[in-house]
């Protein structure tokens, strides 16, 4: 899914492996947590995010891992 800066969306599921999954546990991502896109440039290829005021950033071939619903 494609989030614009500033928008929130609801994890409805995370795919990929057990590692990735055990990873976005233990930073704080679980299915039911909301987070909020922040500024991401283009030209990184990150996807920077808030998620319980905490800031985190991923690939974003890994964060096209989460579905995602906007809220």
């Amino acid at each position: 899914m494609n989030l614009n800066e500033g928008e929130r969306a609801l994890i409805i599921s995370i795919n990929g492996s057990l590692e990735f999954k055990n990873f976005l546990l233990s930073n704080g991502i679980a299915l039911g947590s909301v987070v909020t896109k922040n500024y991401s440039p283009s030209y990184a290829r990150l996807i920077n995010f808030t998620i319980c005021g905490k800031m985190l950033s991923l690939n974003k071939k890994d964060f096209d891992l989460l579905d995602l619903v906007k809220i």
